[in-house]
């Protein structure tokens, strides 16, 4: 690759970032050792809780700080006792710019958000080198992020939730008064996946303390993307010989680029014009001679009606949450062409439990969300689940964990803006779910919603992996539009892939993709055109 070719994603990355008149650093008023014997009354925090206190502050410099940093952490007690605390951690610049921002966690979260590496920010841009305060939580329970058993306690479900983001925005406003002297003056939230769920419960529930959020591939309706997942898990398990094999995905995949990767005007392992592959691809030209099993050059007939049938909307019967039909995941649109965690597992049968990498991810997800989340019984077979029987159960459990409500009237006259993002070959929350909660929004805002708005599709990107691993300098994009009033100009995005070698590629908003124009670099985001 020629030098040229690899420096320019980095100018053109450094030429989008704003040109603000930033205030002059705020530094600390308070030693940040003194922290560490802070207690936090319950009045303090909105939400019932058994108040907070500081379990340790240090100054620490991490790799490539070019300044210590305060490291809080803390914990929020309970009201019930037998509830687990909610652990977070808060990050304090020596030289603080005046704004915050909460991160999301992941998964059924039980990990402490540190809050030094949010949602695919480019490297060179974390937040806290920036002078940003940052802060993240556990969401008021440990765990694996695949284990969903914390449920069965109603704090601790409550929690995760929704409720620990404000328990813990209201704890970390407190600490950041103490230490700096005032509160924040911009209050941003970031997160992806259950973090971009907890964005948007930051903006629909608690809009007037949140001055911008950004959601990646959010698992907004919670619930009913756990029903498509476990649906996902039937799909391929219970009728014989439905499960297809990583060796067979791959065999798809290489199908679906063939016929599908040049739509876009290039060849560069990419699947952008979605729409136009399509109608173009027909996976029924894999089937096994007479649709038998013959290996992994084909698929047989009942893997092909599981391919098509995961491509296809599924339709619940019944409204949950105002939910009856949900999206298709994106099989036949490149999803396995860098391989994914997310996948279809690599066995079959599933495990009893099933584990973590080995079974289909979204059985998995979907396991749990009905053994813990809905029936509240560790030893249900979730194969044999049946929608139909558990409706009751299944609406209960959405009015505590679903964010479906486009009601973002709060945040709006608080002045907030949204930038949503989702990748077209997501496999672990199919891109067209956030495609419908920006329907929503764009049913109830019409066209006011551009005023505080922003929808873009990444092809190739999937739940952070996918041919195509996006870096999006987001953070500086949603400031320059909070602080300055611009609207969102074009966006450019970053390859964190070893093969990409930094090339770079416009983020399109919605519906818009990029088409290559036959002119210049194909690694360069300019040789492209956003278009319809």
């Amino acid at each position: 690759m020629k030098p040229s070719t690899f420096l320019a994603p980095f100018a053109l990355l450094s030429a989008s970032l704003p040109l603000l008149a930033f205030s002059a650093p705020v530094a600390p008023v308070a030693n940040c050792a003194s922290l560490a014997t802070i207690t936090i009354e319950r009045g303090a925090i909105a939400l019932p809780t058994g108040g907070a206190r500081v379990l340790s502050a240090e100054m620490q410099t991490a790799k490539d700080d070019t300044e210590p940093v305060c490291v809080v952490k803390g914990a929020i007690a309970p009201v019930d006792p037998s509830a687990p605390p909610i652990n977070f951690q808060l990050n304090l610049p020596t030289a603080w710019n005046g704004k915050a921002l909460q991160a999301g966690g992941g998964g059924f979260d039980g990990t402490v958000v540190t809050g030094r590496s949010p949602a695919f920010l480019p490297r060179e841009r974390e937040p806290v080198r920036l002078g940003y305060v940052t802060f993240g939580s556990d969401s008021g329970h440990t765990g694996n992020g695949g284990d969903a058993s914390f449920a069965l306690n109603a704090e601790a479900l409550a929690n995760y939730g929704g409720a620990q983001i404000k328990k813990t925005h209201d704890a970390v406003l407190a600490l950041i008064k103490r230490y700096y002297g005032q509160t924040p003056k911009r209050m941003y939230f970031i997160g992806s996946s259950q973090g971009g769920h907890e964005g948007l419960i930051a903006a629909e529930r608690y809009g007037a303390d949140y001055d911008g959020v950004i959601a990646i591939h959010p698992a907004y309706n919670l619930i009913e993307l756990l029903l498509d997942s476990l649906a996902l898990g039937q799909t391929i398990y219970n009728p014989a010989g439905a499960w297809i094999s990583p060796d067979k995905l791959a065999t798809v995949n290489k199908a679906v680029l063939a016929k599908c990767d040049a739509l876009d005007g290039v060849a560069d392992g990419l699947i952008s014009n979605v729409a136009a592959c399509r109608k173009t691809f027909d996976p029924k030209t894999l089937r096994c001679p007479d649709g038998k099993d013959t290996g992994n050059t084909c698929l047989s007939d009942a893997q092909l009606t599981a391919l098509e049938t995961l491509a296809k909307p599924v339709d619940f019967g019944a409204e949950i949450d105002g939910v009856k039909v949900f999206p298709g995941w994106p099989v036949l649109d490149g999803a396995f062409g860098a391989g994914t965690r997310f996948g279809l597992g690599m066995r079959n049968p599933p495990g009893n439990p099933p584990a973590m990498m080995r079974d289909a991810f979204g059985y998995l997800m979907g396991d749990q969300g009905v053994r813990y989340f809905v029936l509240k019984d560790p030893n249900f077979k979730s194969l044999t689940f049946k929608t139909a029987e558990h409706l009751d159960a299944l609406r209960r459990a959405a009015t505590i964990l679903d964010a479906n409500s486009a009601d973002l009237d709060a945040f709006r006259k608080h002045g907030g803006k949204l930038l949503l993002m989702h990748g077209t070959v997501d496999m672990a929350i199919p891109p067209g779910n956030t495609v419908a909660y920006w329907s929503s929004l764009q049913t109830r805002y019409g066209t006011a919603l551009p005023s505080f708005a922003r929808f873009y599709m990444a092809p190739g990107f999937g739940h952070g992996d996918g041919a195509f691993q996006v870096q999006w300098d987001s953070l500086t994009t949603l400031d320059e539009w909070v602080e300055a009033g611009k609207p969102p100009a074009a966006q450019t995005v970053r390859d964190g892939t070893q093969t990409g070698n930094g090339r770079t590629r416009p983020l399109c908003e919605y519906p818009l993709w990029p088409k290559y124009v036959r002119t210049g670099d194909a690694n360069l985001a300019a040789s492209f055109a956003c278009v319809k």
